[in-house]
Protein backbone atom coordinates (compact mmCIF):
# COMPACT_ATOMS: atom_id res chain seq x y z
CA UNK A 1 0.00 0.00 0.00
CA UNK A 2 0.98 3.73 -1.10
CA UNK A 3 2.41 5.73 1.84
CA UNK A 4 0.57 8.68 2.66
CA UNK A 5 1.82 11.88 1.80
CA UNK A 6 1.30 14.84 4.84
CA UNK A 7 2.32 18.45 3.90
CA UNK A 8 5.41 19.16 5.77
CA UNK A 9 6.24 21.94 8.03
CA UNK A 10 9.04 24.29 6.97
CA UNK A 11 11.01 24.02 10.54
CA UNK A 12 11.69 20.85 11.38
CA UNK A 13 13.69 21.08 14.17
CA UNK A 14 17.07 21.28 12.53
CA UNK A 15 19.39 22.94 12.21
CA UNK A 16 19.04 25.37 8.88
CA UNK A 17 22.28 24.13 6.60
CA UNK A 18 21.22 20.70 7.73
CA UNK A 19 17.54 21.32 6.52
CA UNK A 20 18.39 23.24 3.47
CA UNK A 21 20.98 20.62 2.61
CA UNK A 22 18.40 17.55 2.77
CA UNK A 23 16.21 19.38 1.07
CA UNK A 24 18.91 20.34 -1.76
CA UNK A 25 20.65 17.34 -1.80
CA UNK A 26 17.54 15.22 -4.26
CA UNK A 27 17.50 18.55 -6.32
CA UNK A 28 21.37 18.76 -6.67
CA UNK A 29 21.17 15.60 -7.76
CA UNK A 30 18.93 16.05 -10.63
CA UNK A 31 20.47 19.40 -11.91
CA UNK A 32 23.89 17.14 -11.96
CA UNK A 33 22.20 14.45 -13.65
CA UNK A 34 20.79 17.20 -15.89
CA UNK A 35 23.79 17.95 -16.58
CA UNK A 36 25.52 14.76 -16.88
CA UNK A 37 22.43 14.29 -19.68
CA UNK A 38 24.22 17.10 -21.45
CA UNK A 39 27.69 15.48 -21.01
CA UNK A 40 26.98 12.21 -22.17
CA UNK A 41 25.56 13.78 -25.77
CA UNK A 42 28.68 16.25 -26.18
CA UNK A 43 30.89 13.13 -25.28
CA UNK A 44 29.18 10.84 -27.37
CA UNK A 45 29.01 13.71 -29.99
CA UNK A 46 32.12 14.07 -30.07
CA UNK A 47 33.38 11.08 -31.35
CA UNK A 48 31.97 11.66 -34.29
CA UNK A 49 35.20 14.25 -35.25
CA UNK A 50 36.09 18.13 -34.27
CA UNK A 51 33.23 19.27 -36.64
CA UNK A 52 29.99 17.52 -34.72
CA UNK A 53 32.30 18.78 -31.33
CA UNK A 54 32.13 22.26 -32.52
CA UNK A 55 28.02 21.71 -33.46
CA UNK A 56 26.54 19.94 -30.36
CA UNK A 57 26.58 23.00 -28.08
CA UNK A 58 25.60 26.06 -30.18
CA UNK A 59 22.89 23.93 -31.70
CA UNK A 60 22.02 22.74 -27.87
CA UNK A 61 21.57 26.25 -26.63
CA UNK A 62 19.92 27.64 -29.61
CA UNK A 63 17.11 24.77 -28.66
CA UNK A 64 17.56 25.56 -25.18
CA UNK A 65 16.51 29.10 -26.22
CA UNK A 66 13.39 28.28 -28.43
CA UNK A 67 12.59 25.80 -25.13
CA UNK A 68 12.95 29.00 -22.72
CA UNK A 69 10.17 30.94 -23.86
CA UNK A 70 8.05 28.34 -22.22
CA UNK A 71 10.39 26.91 -19.44
CA UNK A 72 10.22 30.25 -17.75
CA UNK A 73 6.59 30.31 -16.70
CA UNK A 74 6.22 26.81 -16.58
CA UNK A 75 8.85 27.34 -13.65
CA UNK A 76 7.30 29.82 -11.89
CA UNK A 77 4.76 27.13 -10.92
CA UNK A 78 7.31 26.25 -8.17
CA UNK A 79 6.67 29.55 -6.98
CA UNK A 80 2.81 29.29 -6.33
CA UNK A 81 2.75 25.57 -5.32
CA UNK A 82 5.43 26.81 -1.91
CA UNK A 83 2.73 29.73 -1.67
CA UNK A 84 -0.33 27.87 -1.74
CA UNK A 85 1.24 24.95 0.44
CA UNK A 86 2.55 27.56 3.27
CA UNK A 87 -0.60 28.81 3.15
CA UNK A 88 -2.32 25.86 4.22
CA UNK A 89 -4.05 25.32 0.53
CA UNK A 90 -2.69 22.00 -0.40
CA UNK A 91 -5.31 21.47 -3.13
CA UNK A 92 -4.70 24.93 -4.54
CA UNK A 93 -1.15 23.41 -4.71
CA UNK A 94 -2.25 20.68 -6.86
CA UNK A 95 -3.94 22.40 -9.25
CA UNK A 96 -1.54 24.62 -9.93
CA UNK A 97 0.75 21.60 -10.98
CA UNK A 98 -1.73 20.66 -13.66
CA UNK A 99 -0.90 24.08 -15.49
CA UNK A 100 2.36 22.85 -16.93
CA UNK A 101 0.78 20.66 -19.43
CA UNK A 102 -1.68 23.12 -20.63
CA UNK A 103 1.38 25.37 -21.13
CA UNK A 104 3.64 22.38 -22.67
CA UNK A 105 0.65 22.06 -25.12
CA UNK A 106 1.25 25.79 -26.24
CA UNK A 107 4.81 25.11 -26.58
CA UNK A 108 3.96 21.84 -28.65
CA UNK A 109 1.82 24.76 -30.81
CA UNK A 110 4.80 26.88 -31.17
CA UNK A 111 7.25 23.83 -32.28
CA UNK A 112 5.20 23.21 -35.36
CA UNK A 113 5.93 26.79 -37.22
CA UNK A 114 9.43 27.01 -35.23
CA UNK A 115 10.59 24.07 -37.22
CA UNK A 116 10.26 25.63 -40.63
CA UNK A 117 12.38 28.40 -39.47
CA UNK A 118 15.41 26.14 -39.11
CA UNK A 119 17.03 26.23 -42.40
CA UNK A 120 15.79 29.42 -42.91
CA UNK A 121 17.39 30.88 -39.52
CA UNK A 122 20.63 28.18 -40.52
CA UNK A 123 21.02 29.45 -43.82
CA UNK A 124 21.54 33.01 -42.83
CA UNK A 125 23.38 32.39 -39.60
CA UNK A 126 25.72 29.84 -39.97
CA UNK A 127 27.76 32.29 -42.89
CA UNK A 128 27.03 35.55 -40.79
CA UNK A 129 28.69 33.16 -37.68
CA UNK A 130 31.58 32.27 -39.57
CA UNK A 131 30.58 28.33 -39.15
CA UNK A 132 32.35 25.88 -41.42
CA UNK A 133 29.66 24.23 -43.46
CA UNK A 134 29.99 21.43 -42.54
CA UNK A 135 29.44 22.41 -38.82
CA UNK A 136 26.41 24.19 -39.93
CA UNK A 137 24.88 20.64 -41.75
CA UNK A 138 25.35 19.10 -38.54
CA UNK A 139 23.82 22.16 -36.83
CA UNK A 140 20.54 22.11 -38.62
CA UNK A 141 20.78 18.09 -38.18
CA UNK A 142 20.63 18.32 -34.42
CA UNK A 143 18.49 21.47 -34.30
CA UNK A 144 15.55 20.22 -36.44
CA UNK A 145 14.96 17.31 -34.39
CA UNK A 146 15.52 18.30 -31.06
CA UNK A 147 13.64 21.34 -31.16
CA UNK A 148 10.80 18.56 -30.92
CA UNK A 149 11.68 18.46 -26.90
CA UNK A 150 10.24 21.36 -26.39
CA UNK A 151 6.63 20.36 -25.17
CA UNK A 152 7.71 17.78 -22.66
CA UNK A 153 10.82 19.68 -21.45
CA UNK A 154 8.52 22.54 -20.68
CA UNK A 155 5.55 19.98 -19.42
CA UNK A 156 8.93 18.58 -16.65
CA UNK A 157 9.97 22.10 -16.25
CA UNK A 158 6.48 22.57 -14.41
CA UNK A 159 5.97 19.32 -13.14
CA UNK A 160 8.95 19.93 -11.22
CA UNK A 161 8.36 23.13 -9.98
CA UNK A 162 5.28 21.36 -8.40
CA UNK A 163 7.40 18.68 -6.85
CA UNK A 164 10.03 20.94 -5.40
CA UNK A 165 7.36 23.37 -4.19
CA UNK A 166 5.74 21.01 -2.07
CA UNK A 167 9.49 20.28 -1.22
CA UNK A 168 9.34 16.52 -2.81
CA UNK A 169 12.35 16.55 -4.68
CA UNK A 170 12.97 13.08 -5.06
CA UNK A 171 10.25 12.40 -7.44
CA UNK A 172 12.10 14.85 -10.10
CA UNK A 173 15.17 13.16 -9.38
CA UNK A 174 14.24 9.57 -9.99
CA UNK A 175 12.44 11.11 -13.57
CA UNK A 176 15.53 12.67 -14.59
CA UNK A 177 17.68 9.11 -13.67
CA UNK A 178 15.36 7.13 -15.81
CA UNK A 179 16.02 9.76 -18.82
CA UNK A 180 19.59 9.39 -18.49
CA UNK A 181 19.26 5.36 -18.87
CA UNK A 182 16.98 5.68 -21.47
CA UNK A 183 19.10 8.54 -23.32
CA UNK A 184 22.52 6.80 -23.13
CA UNK A 185 20.96 3.53 -24.41
CA UNK A 186 18.91 5.56 -26.81
CA UNK A 187 22.46 7.54 -28.06
CA UNK A 188 24.07 4.25 -28.24
CA UNK A 189 21.69 2.61 -30.63
CA UNK A 190 21.07 5.83 -32.69
CA UNK A 191 24.57 7.71 -33.49
CA UNK A 192 25.97 4.41 -33.75
CA UNK A 193 23.79 2.33 -35.56
CA UNK A 194 24.08 -0.34 -32.69
CA UNK A 195 20.90 -3.34 -32.42
CA UNK A 196 20.32 -2.95 -36.04
CA UNK A 197 19.23 0.37 -35.90
CA UNK A 198 20.61 2.89 -39.01
CA UNK A 199 24.11 4.99 -37.92
CA UNK A 200 22.56 7.87 -37.65
CA UNK A 201 25.32 10.34 -35.75
CA UNK A 202 24.32 13.51 -34.64
CA UNK A 203 20.87 13.05 -36.08
CA UNK A 204 20.54 9.91 -33.48
CA UNK A 205 21.87 11.84 -30.60
CA UNK A 206 18.28 14.50 -31.11
CA UNK A 207 16.25 11.77 -31.41
CA UNK A 208 17.46 10.20 -27.95
CA UNK A 209 17.10 13.49 -26.14
CA UNK A 210 13.65 13.81 -27.58
CA UNK A 211 12.40 10.51 -26.15
CA UNK A 212 14.36 10.92 -23.11
CA UNK A 213 12.56 13.94 -22.54
CA UNK A 214 9.66 12.40 -22.99
CA UNK A 215 9.88 9.46 -20.68
CA UNK A 216 10.60 12.24 -18.28
CA UNK A 217 7.80 13.66 -18.35
CA UNK A 218 5.57 10.33 -18.26
CA UNK A 219 7.56 9.25 -14.77
CA UNK A 220 6.47 12.80 -13.52
CA UNK A 221 3.04 12.74 -14.69
CA UNK A 222 2.18 8.93 -13.08
CA UNK A 223 3.99 10.34 -9.92
CA UNK A 224 1.58 13.23 -9.39
CA UNK A 225 -1.68 11.39 -10.33
CA UNK A 226 -0.20 9.27 -7.93
CA UNK A 227 -2.60 7.59 -4.83
CA UNK A 228 -0.71 9.55 -1.76
CA UNK A 229 0.14 12.82 -4.13
CA UNK A 230 -3.99 13.27 -5.06
CA UNK A 231 -4.52 11.94 -1.33
CA UNK A 232 -2.75 15.05 -0.01
CA UNK A 233 -2.76 17.71 -2.75
CA UNK A 234 -6.00 16.56 -4.83
CA UNK A 235 -4.20 15.99 -7.90
CA UNK A 236 -6.62 14.08 -9.60
CA UNK A 237 -9.66 16.11 -9.43
CA UNK A 238 -7.86 19.58 -10.38
CA UNK A 239 -6.54 18.47 -13.76
CA UNK A 240 -8.72 20.77 -15.59
CA UNK A 241 -7.07 24.00 -17.19
CA UNK A 242 -7.48 26.83 -14.98
CA UNK A 243 -6.97 30.55 -17.16
CA UNK A 244 -7.10 32.24 -13.64
CA UNK A 245 -4.38 30.01 -12.70
CA UNK A 246 -2.44 30.38 -15.95
CA UNK A 247 -2.98 34.62 -15.90
CA UNK A 248 -1.30 34.59 -12.86
CA UNK A 249 1.22 32.40 -14.12
CA UNK A 250 1.55 34.21 -16.95
CA UNK A 251 1.91 37.69 -15.28
CA UNK A 252 4.64 36.19 -12.92
CA UNK A 253 6.02 34.22 -15.30
CA UNK A 254 6.37 36.08 -18.40
CA UNK A 255 9.72 37.89 -16.82
CA UNK A 256 11.04 34.94 -15.90
CA UNK A 257 10.53 33.48 -19.56
CA UNK A 258 11.87 36.83 -21.07
CA UNK A 259 14.96 36.49 -18.64
CA UNK A 260 15.38 32.88 -19.60
CA UNK A 261 15.48 33.89 -23.11
CA UNK A 262 17.52 36.59 -22.67
CA UNK A 263 20.24 34.78 -20.80
CA UNK A 264 20.42 31.76 -23.00
CA UNK A 265 20.30 34.12 -26.01
CA UNK A 266 23.12 35.75 -25.47
CA UNK A 267 24.64 32.70 -24.88
CA UNK A 268 23.72 31.40 -28.47
CA UNK A 269 25.08 34.84 -29.62
CA UNK A 270 28.19 34.62 -27.87
CA UNK A 271 28.76 30.68 -29.05
CA UNK A 272 27.31 30.92 -32.64
CA UNK A 273 28.75 34.50 -33.43
CA UNK A 274 31.58 36.00 -31.65
CA UNK A 275 33.84 33.74 -30.66
CA UNK A 276 33.75 31.80 -34.40
CA UNK A 277 34.96 34.90 -35.32
CA UNK A 278 38.31 33.01 -33.36
CA UNK A 279 38.33 29.88 -35.99
CA UNK A 280 36.91 26.52 -34.83
CA UNK A 281 39.67 25.36 -32.23
CA UNK A 282 38.13 28.17 -29.98
CA UNK A 283 34.76 27.11 -30.68
CA UNK A 284 35.65 23.95 -29.38
CA UNK A 285 37.32 25.12 -26.54
CA UNK A 286 34.15 27.68 -25.99
CA UNK A 287 32.12 24.36 -25.70
CA UNK A 288 34.47 22.14 -23.82
CA UNK A 289 34.69 25.12 -21.01
CA UNK A 290 30.89 25.72 -20.91
CA UNK A 291 30.41 22.08 -20.74
CA UNK A 292 32.81 22.21 -17.53
CA UNK A 293 31.36 25.42 -16.21
CA UNK A 294 28.24 23.19 -15.54
CA UNK A 295 30.31 21.18 -12.50
CA UNK A 296 30.24 24.56 -10.53
CA UNK A 297 26.67 26.32 -11.09
CA UNK A 298 24.32 23.37 -11.80
CA UNK A 299 24.85 21.91 -8.37
CA UNK A 300 24.22 25.50 -7.03
CA UNK A 301 21.07 25.90 -8.89
CA UNK A 302 19.80 23.33 -7.15
CA UNK A 303 20.83 24.54 -3.49
CA UNK A 304 18.75 27.30 -4.80
CA UNK A 305 15.81 26.03 -6.10
CA UNK A 306 15.29 24.40 -2.66
CA UNK A 307 15.90 27.72 -1.24
CA UNK A 308 13.16 29.17 -3.91
CA UNK A 309 10.48 26.64 -2.05
CA UNK A 310 11.87 27.36 1.62
CA UNK A 311 11.22 31.12 0.55
CA UNK A 312 8.19 30.60 -1.37
CA UNK A 313 6.96 28.87 1.84
CA UNK A 314 7.73 31.52 4.68
CA UNK A 315 6.28 34.11 2.35
CA UNK A 316 3.12 31.62 2.30
CA UNK A 317 3.12 32.07 6.04
CA UNK A 318 3.67 35.42 6.11
CA UNK A 319 7.35 35.05 7.66
CA UNK A 320 9.41 37.54 5.70
CA UNK A 321 12.07 37.13 8.15
CA UNK A 322 12.55 33.53 7.45
CA UNK A 323 13.01 34.10 4.19
CA UNK A 324 15.73 36.29 4.93
CA UNK A 325 17.32 33.62 7.14
CA UNK A 326 17.16 30.97 4.85
CA UNK A 327 18.51 32.56 2.23
CA UNK A 328 21.33 33.48 4.07
CA UNK A 329 22.26 30.47 4.90
CA UNK A 330 22.38 29.34 1.01
CA UNK A 331 24.43 32.02 0.33
CA UNK A 332 26.76 31.02 2.67
CA UNK A 333 26.97 27.64 1.25
CA UNK A 334 26.84 28.36 -2.27
CA UNK A 335 29.69 30.75 -2.04
CA UNK A 336 32.01 28.16 -0.54
CA UNK A 337 31.02 25.44 -3.09
CA UNK A 338 31.64 27.71 -6.34
CA UNK A 339 34.76 29.36 -4.45
CA UNK A 340 36.41 25.93 -4.14
CA UNK A 341 35.02 25.17 -7.81
CA UNK A 342 36.79 28.06 -9.00
CA UNK A 343 40.37 27.50 -7.21
CA UNK A 344 39.94 23.85 -8.85
CA UNK A 345 39.20 25.47 -12.33
CA UNK A 346 42.28 27.52 -12.13
CA UNK A 347 44.67 24.72 -10.40
CA UNK A 348 43.49 22.14 -12.96
CA UNK A 349 42.12 23.74 -16.46
CA UNK A 350 44.96 22.20 -18.36
CA UNK A 351 43.88 18.38 -17.40
CA UNK A 352 40.12 19.09 -17.21
CA UNK A 353 39.69 20.05 -20.89
CA UNK A 354 41.80 17.21 -21.45
CA UNK A 355 39.27 14.73 -20.71
CA UNK A 356 37.57 16.01 -23.74
CA UNK A 357 40.93 16.51 -26.39
CA UNK A 358 44.11 15.64 -27.16
CA UNK A 359 44.25 18.67 -29.33
CA UNK A 360 46.96 20.81 -28.00
CA UNK A 361 45.68 24.06 -29.49
CA UNK A 362 42.08 23.24 -27.79
CA UNK A 363 43.77 22.36 -25.09
CA UNK A 364 45.59 25.80 -24.62
CA UNK A 365 42.78 27.80 -25.65
CA UNK A 366 40.58 26.13 -23.34
CA UNK A 367 43.35 26.90 -20.39
CA UNK A 368 42.34 30.80 -21.03
CA UNK A 369 38.28 30.11 -21.10
CA UNK A 370 38.55 27.90 -17.58
CA UNK A 371 40.46 31.13 -16.05
CA UNK A 372 37.69 33.04 -17.10
CA UNK A 373 35.65 30.89 -15.75
CA UNK A 374 37.46 30.84 -12.08
CA UNK A 375 36.96 34.34 -11.80
CA UNK A 376 33.42 34.90 -11.93
CA UNK A 377 32.71 32.06 -9.69
CA UNK A 378 32.54 33.83 -6.31
CA UNK A 379 29.76 36.82 -8.18
CA UNK A 380 27.77 33.72 -10.14
CA UNK A 381 27.13 32.47 -6.37
CA UNK A 382 25.58 35.63 -5.46
CA UNK A 383 23.49 36.01 -9.26
CA UNK A 384 22.36 32.26 -8.43
CA UNK A 385 21.01 32.43 -4.55
CA UNK A 386 19.72 36.08 -5.10
CA UNK A 387 17.87 35.09 -8.42
CA UNK A 388 16.23 32.08 -7.02
CA UNK A 389 15.44 33.95 -3.51
CA UNK A 390 13.98 36.81 -5.23
CA UNK A 391 11.56 34.32 -7.92
CA UNK A 392 10.68 32.71 -4.79
CA UNK A 393 8.76 35.95 -3.45
CA UNK A 394 7.59 36.59 -7.39
CA UNK A 395 9.70 39.34 -7.92
CA UNK A 396 10.42 38.60 -11.30
CA UNK A 397 10.27 41.40 -13.53
CA UNK A 398 12.99 43.62 -12.18
CA UNK A 399 15.44 41.01 -12.56
CA UNK A 400 14.40 39.92 -15.93
CA UNK A 401 15.36 43.68 -16.44
CA UNK A 402 18.64 44.02 -15.10
CA UNK A 403 19.42 41.02 -16.51
CA UNK A 404 18.69 41.74 -20.25
CA UNK A 405 20.75 44.87 -19.72
CA UNK A 406 23.74 43.21 -18.21
CA UNK A 407 23.33 40.62 -21.20
CA UNK A 408 23.05 43.03 -24.25
CA UNK A 409 25.64 46.03 -23.13
CA UNK A 410 27.95 44.18 -20.94
CA UNK A 411 28.35 40.20 -21.77
CA UNK A 412 27.74 40.77 -25.95
CA UNK A 413 28.19 44.22 -26.53
CA UNK A 414 31.31 44.43 -24.68
CA UNK A 415 32.27 41.14 -26.38
CA UNK A 416 31.57 42.06 -29.86
CA UNK A 417 33.81 45.30 -29.22
CA UNK A 418 36.55 43.37 -27.89
CA UNK A 419 36.18 40.89 -31.07
CA UNK A 420 36.38 43.59 -33.36
CA UNK A 421 38.75 46.37 -31.71
CA UNK A 422 40.95 44.09 -30.11
CA UNK A 423 41.04 40.99 -32.13
CA UNK A 424 44.47 39.96 -31.15
CA UNK A 425 43.85 39.28 -27.75
CA UNK A 426 41.63 36.04 -29.01
CA UNK A 427 39.36 34.42 -26.38
CA UNK A 428 40.43 36.20 -23.90
CA UNK A 429 39.17 39.36 -25.05
CA UNK A 430 35.32 38.39 -24.95
CA UNK A 431 35.59 35.62 -21.77
CA UNK A 432 36.49 38.64 -20.09
CA UNK A 433 33.20 40.63 -20.66
CA UNK A 434 31.81 37.76 -19.13
CA UNK A 435 32.94 38.20 -16.25
CA UNK A 436 32.67 41.73 -15.73
CA UNK A 437 28.79 40.50 -17.10
CA UNK A 438 28.84 38.59 -14.07
CA UNK A 439 30.05 40.44 -11.22
CA UNK A 440 27.52 43.34 -11.78
CA UNK A 441 24.64 41.25 -12.54
CA UNK A 442 25.57 39.71 -8.84
CA UNK A 443 25.57 43.06 -7.36
CA UNK A 444 22.81 44.34 -8.65
CA UNK A 445 20.48 41.16 -7.49
CA UNK A 446 21.72 41.00 -3.79
CA UNK A 447 21.03 44.66 -3.68
CA UNK A 448 17.50 44.05 -4.78
CA UNK A 449 16.70 41.57 -2.34
CA UNK A 450 18.40 43.63 0.82
CA UNK A 451 16.40 46.14 -0.49
CA UNK A 452 13.55 44.79 0.53
CA UNK A 453 11.10 45.71 -2.33
CA UNK A 454 10.26 41.59 -2.44
CA UNK A 455 8.21 42.04 0.87
CA UNK A 456 5.35 44.00 -1.21
CA UNK A 457 4.50 41.79 -3.47
CA UNK A 458 2.06 39.97 -3.36
CA UNK A 459 0.42 36.67 -5.50
CA UNK A 460 -2.64 36.16 -3.74
CA UNK A 461 -5.65 38.69 -3.11
CA UNK A 462 -7.11 36.77 0.05
CA UNK A 463 -5.13 36.10 3.24
CA UNK A 464 -3.70 32.80 3.86
CA UNK A 465 -6.09 30.34 6.01
CA UNK A 466 -4.72 28.40 8.92
CA UNK A 467 -2.30 26.80 8.67
CA UNK A 468 -2.48 22.98 7.22
CA UNK A 469 -3.08 19.70 9.26
CA UNK A 470 0.88 18.64 10.42
CA UNK A 471 2.15 22.53 9.31
CA UNK A 472 2.35 24.26 12.61
CA UNK A 473 3.68 27.93 11.71
CA UNK A 474 7.73 27.70 12.14
CA UNK A 475 9.40 29.41 15.07
CA UNK A 476 11.93 31.91 13.50
CA UNK A 477 15.07 30.22 12.88
CA UNK A 478 18.80 31.42 13.01
CA UNK A 479 21.56 31.13 10.58
CA UNK A 480 24.08 28.14 11.60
Amino acid sequence: MSKPITVQKLDTGERPTRELLRLAMPIIGMTVSRMLMGFIDFAMVSTLGTEAQAAISPASILVFAFICTGLGAAQTIQTFVAQSDGRGEPSEAGAFGWQAVYIGVLMGLLTIPATRLVAPLYAWMGPAAHHAPEVIALEMQYTSVAIWAAAPAVICGGMNGFFQGVRRPAVSLIAILCSIVFNIVGNYALIYGNWGFPEMGIRGAAIATVLGWCVRAAVLMLAMTSRPFDAAYSTRSNWRPNFTKLGSIARIGTPASIQWLVDIGSWVVFTTFIIPTFGMVSMAATNIGIQLLHLSFMPAIGLAIALSSQVGFAIGRDRHDEALARTRVALRLTLGYMGAAGIGFMLAARPLVGVFTDDPEVINAGATVMFCVALFQLPDALCIVMSHALRGAGDTRWQAIVNGLCCWFIFIGGGTLFARVWPELGLAGPWSMCVAFVFVQGILFAWRWQSGAWRSIRLFDEAPVAAAPGAAVPEPVEPA
